[in-house]
């Protein structure tokens, strides 16, 4: 078990990855499960929530998961 801590990661480094874990401010869980094939399984699981927008095409899903949690974006979806 490797346990990493990344920054806005680069797509290839970002996909390295076999599953995430993603918090945001305050420790919340966001997201924890498989990355999938090309960031795959992460990408349905946010796209089945009503409102949230869908990955552009050539998008870093590291880049996008970013964007449609924060809290702004939360705040227009009235998800917490």
């Amino acid at each position: 078990t490797v346990v990493c801590t990344i920054h806005q990661p680069s797509i290839d480094i970002f996909e390295s990855f076999d599953e995430l874990i993603l918090m945001k401010n305050g420790g919340q869980l966001v997201y924890y499960g498989p990355l999938g094939q090309h960031s795959s399984k992460v990408i349905e699981y946010f796209e089945s929530i009503p409102g949230v927008p869908k990955i552009q095409k050539n998008c870093n899903p590291a880049t996008w998961m970013l964007d449609i949690t924060c809290k702004s974006a939360e705040e227009k979806l009235g998800i917490d």
